[in-house]
């Protein structure tokens, strides 16, 4: 820990000389704290970081997947207010400690505009998480500004797809995730509580701290895409605890519990928790395979399994309404056709009667559709966010966390963009197939023509929705439709024999 501010101004007077000595010469390269959560770089001109990089695994050694959050593209670490520019030019002596659980880096050089103060950085680095404790010293009224640069920015999508490439600026806390909504030209003052984080998030990637007392910071997006936060040292002095890591519910927990908010932050707490039961399915499934992509497809096949005895209840509600409406179309074509205004509506209710059903009866066959509407919503986000698929492929999917981009078009459509992307149409042909063979004796021809005609609609909307959705997502829906497909072809064959 770093020691008192009493106790760093009764440093012996020759310490003090030695480092006076040490700043006033050429600054160094620099120093390095690395492990395989990260790779930060310290510039003791200042003695702010000028690079750091973010791993999901094995950062040191170059493997893995891996976020640039300063330095080259990526975003600065930077003093503001009036003495920022001479903070900037001071040289510090540094020195690094090892230690099992941390990499500790203190840097102490003389403040040169104040006689026998000190200016006094320390990082520490956790080897087992992504955190990183800082505890800054410069002078009261001091700013620090953390800002975002391109590469934090996911690369743009079109269509639909660009829901997925927001950078935002959110408070995180036991309640919840909070996004802060500011426009380019706005600069939002907020206060950030002890104990709660305030800090920047894309979809796989966040970039959060946690003061250790509550602190003003001004929240503004200069550029598109690319919010700052100026953090106001008024003492002089922060303590700060910082997560620089992925959206995954492992590594956000093992440095905060609370920091789990981040993650499928927007859907209503039970369809939250069930997109936590569909993760840790997938999960299971993953360990026993190499492929993600087979386990999504596998997925969509254990859900469809648990679901099978609802699913089955609805389809004998599905019937029952089939058999109702193909007994009494014809009677209400037949008054329509016959019969207008107040007259044909209560002769269509006589029918209704005669028939000891109720006009709302045709709802019943929304049962089916409600069983999935929530497992839908659930694999949509669990999917969508889904850390793990970041960088994976499957069979011609280079990433399926991206759409699967399966050849390049010589021009560009707008809305589709300039990838022909095979996996939903795909998905959409079997939907088609499924409606073109399903035959259900229970219909009447033209109910059998109008339900191909809403399925044909779907099918239109959907690949629509889905055609620059990551791919991930697109092959858990057509696998879905895969099974669908199937299951209405055995079907078929059963009711032949």
């Amino acid at each position: 820990m770093m020691g008192s501010p009493g106790a760093r101004s009764m440093i012996p007077a020759a310490a003090l000389m030695v480092l006076a000595w040490l700043g006033s010469g050429p600054a160094a390269a620099g120093v390095r704290l690395a492990t395989d959560q990260a790779v930060l770089d310290i510039d003791t001109r200042g003695g702010l970081p000028t690079n750091w990089e973010s791993c999901a695994d094995a950062c040191a050694s170059g493997r893995g997947v891996r976020q640039r959050l300063v330095g080259g593209e990526g975003g600065t670490v930077q003093w503001t207010g009036a003495d920022a520019a001479a903070l900037a030019e001071v040289n510090y002596a540094a020195v690094v400690t090892e230690a099992p659980a941390s990499i500790v880096a203190v840097l102490t050089a003389p403040d040169p505009a104040r006689a026998g103060q000190l200016l006094v950085q320390r990082y520490e680095l956790s080897r087992a998480t992504h955190a990183l404790r800082l505890q800054l010293q410069a002078r009261p009224g001091t700013g620090l500004r953390v800002a975002t640069g391109a590469a934090f920015v996911p690369a743009p999508l079109p269509g639909f797809g660009a829901a997925f490439t927001d950078v935002e600026v959110v408070r995180v806390s036991d309640g919840g995730q909070d996004v802060l909504e500011i426009a380019t030209d706005q600069a939002l003052p907020v206060q950030a509580g002890a104990g709660e984080w305030l800090g920047i998030r894309q979809r796989f990637w966040a970039w959060l701290i946690r003061p250790g007392s509550a602190a003003g910071v001004t929240v503004s997006v200069p550029a598109g895409n690319q919010p700052q936060l100026d953090w106001q040292l008024d003492s002089g002095r922060a303590d700060l605890t910082l997560y620089a890591g992925p959206v995954e519910r492992s590594a956000l927990r093992a440095v905060a519990p609370e920091l789990t908010q981040l993650l499928f932050a927007s859907i209503w707490e039970p369809l939250r928790w069930l997109c936590f039961g569909l993760l840790l399915l997938l999960d299971l499934i993953m360990r026993g395979l190499s492929s993600a992509g087979l386990a999504i497809i596998l997925l969509s096949l254990a859900v469809k399994i648990i679901l099978w005895p609802l699913t089955r209840i609805a389809d004998g509600w599905q019937e029952e309404v089939n058999r109702i409406q193909s007994r009494i179309q014809p009677r209400i074509d037949d008054v329509r056709r016959r019969f207008k205004g107040e007259e044909a509506h209560n002769l269509t209710l006589q029918i209704y009667r005669d028939e000891g059903v109720h006009p709302l009866f045709t709802l019943k066959s929304l049962g089916g559709f409600a069983i999935q509407v929530p497992m839908f919503i659930a694999a949509f986000d669990m999917l969508a966010d889904n850390f793990a698929l970041s960088g994976r492929s499957f069979l011609w999917i280079g990433d399926l966390a991206a759409p699967d981009r399966f050849a390049a078009l010589p021009f560009t459509l707008p809305f589709f963009g300039t990838d022909l992307n095979l996996l939903p149409a795909i998905m959409t042909l079997f939907t088609v197939l499924s409606a073109l063979t399903q035959r259900e004796a229970s219909l009447t021809p033209a109910l059998l023509k109008k339900q191909r005609r809403q399925l044909y609609l779907m099918a239109a909307g959907f690949f629509l929705l889905f055609y620059t959705f990551p791919a991930g997502m697109v092959l858990y829906w057509t696998a879905n439709n895969v099974w669908h497909f199937l299951k209405v072809q055995a079907l078929q064959l059963a009711g032949r024999r």
